[in-house]
């Protein structure tokens, strides 16, 4: 098998962007001392300073052959991919011929936007021994990594076409255990634990039923969670997956959670009790706001006298997405006095929920239009009777306003049968992994094999 040469970038480039691939050895030499390694070769510490020409002559593969023979031997580079570089550019300055650069492209349109190329990535390019009628080098195959978990392979078949496959890199689920004591937040520590952002923001929202961020959460606290945590074989974290189980101990409550699939393929969080975490409302419809002003009597501060406030304030930022705190229909969106900017839905005969001085209203929003729980309806502003960005959230009770923290909301599905037994299996299952698995530990689940197409 023919020795694998590296190049750096510098002397492809500036060669190969000349388009003479047959003259990359005078112009090397002559311009500079490039750095050549022949893969596996024990003594390629010797080729430093060496010439492309010479590094082939001595190569033993080629002992006995032709110069013409050498002079056109496959060789393979690696080429680095800069800013603003496209699989066109790359491969219309590397030399090749005009012909097998389009085919190549053509060849790989239906399976990667070839625009895309990552900056930093590497492609690997074997040139064939073959001279193209315009004098420039053919490619026998390509290599480019489209991803951290797939790669595209082109080769040229018999007929001088491309055939191009790709390798779904293999990769495997790791079980993780991430957490600690919370001092500052509980965002803060599950980042100091080593807990991705995205599965934070997961936790909070199915926790943000049951738990006051703002009041509940204090120093000494403790947060435990089991995720999974998705990578290759060598090691490269490539994303992860759900969360398994998290357990939350505030002062002398202990609130754990587990994730199951239902019966009816529905996945969500139940306590211990097999009950789902959700509830008919949210009592914090924003993500990461603070409580600026609570329900009941206050100084008005534009009034500026004593007056009932009958919602509660989350002080954010201008353009923070605002949710449906359940599902419903809007019932009123538009400006409304002092609300400025005003959404209200209906969630059933009993409920409503408004949300005011918002910036805008998420696209779609009208009378009449159905939502759901979660959905972003509007966002954070300070129209209307305002002092500076913040939502003013109210829940109504048969169309009058009450206080959120008192309202008890009826719990969302209960397992029961062949599920309930199902779920506190799983229950059991997750707690003795917990219990083997010290903070920062991992280990193995599901496997899953690489898979390979053709096109």
């Amino acid at each position: 098998m023919a020795a694998t040469t590296r190049i750096s970038w510098v002397v492809i480039g500036t060669a190969f962007g000349l388009g003479c691939f047959s003259a990359l050895t005078p112009l090397a030499t002559s311009w500079f001392t490039p750095t050549i390694h022949i893969m596996g070769d024990e003594s390629a510490d010797k080729s430093a300073g060496r010439s492309l020409e010479d590094i082939v002559a001595a190569a033993p593969e080629f002992a006995g052959e032709s110069e013409t023979s050498k002079k056109y031997r496959p060789l393979t580079v690696e080429i680095h991919v800069r800013n603003g570089d496209t699989l066109g550019s790359v491969l219309a300055n590397s030399g090749i011929s005009k012909a097998d650069a389009q085919d190549i492209v053509e060849s790989i349109r239906p399976v990667y936007d070839a625009r895309k190329l990552d900056v930093g990535s590497s492609l690997t390019i074997e040139f064939s021994k073959e001279i193209a009628d315009d004098g420039k080098a053919t490619v026998a195959s390509l290599t480019l990594p489209v991803s951290v978990t797939s790669t595209i392979e082109v080769e040229r078949t018999a007929s001088d076409s491309f055939k191009v496959t790709q390798i779904d890199i293999p990769t495997e689920r790791k079980l993780a255990h991430a957490g600690g004591t919370i001092n500052s937040s509980l965002y803060e520590t599950g980042i100091d634990g080593g807990l991705p952002p995205a599965l934070i923001n997961e936790l909070i929202n199915a926790y943000s039923y049951d738990v006051d961020f703002q009041r509940e959460i204090k120093k000494g606290d403790v947060m435990d969670v089991l995720y999974e945590r998705i990578q290759t074989k060598d090691g490269k974290s490539v994303g992860n997956g759900n969360v398994v189980f998290a357990n939350l101990e505030l002062g002398d409550r202990t609130l754990k959670i587990y994730r199951y699939v239902g019966k009816d393929g529905t996945a969500d969080y139940y306590n211990e009790k097999g009950e789902s975490v959700r509830k008919a409302l949210l009592r914090t419809p924003i993500n990461g706001a603070k409580i600026t002003s609570g329900f009941g009597m206050r100084n008005h501060p534009i009034l500026g006298y004593s007056k009932m406030h009958r919602g509660v304030d989350f002080g954010a930022p201008t353009g923070t997405p605002i949710y449906a705190a359940g599902d419903g229909a809007v019932e009123f969106v538009g400006v409304k006095g002092g609300y400025g900017n005003y959404v209200k839905l209906k969630h059933n005969n009993q409920y409503s929920s408004a949300y005011a001085h918002v910036s805008r209203f998420a696209a779609g929003i009208s009378p009449g239009k159905k939502v759901k729980q979660g959905q972003i309806i509007a966002y954070v502003g300070t129209t209307g009777a305002s002092t500076g960005p913040h939502l003013h959230y109210e829940i109504m009770a048969k169309n009058e306003q009450v206080n959120p923290a008192n309202v008890k909301f009826k719990t969302g599905n209960v397992l029961a049968g062949k599920d309930l037994l199902a779920f506190r299996a799983t229950m059991q299952k997750v707690e003795k992994q917990l219990a083997a698995m010290p903070r920062g530990g991992v280990v193995a689940m599901a496997e899953s094999s690489a898979n390979t197409t053709s096109f």
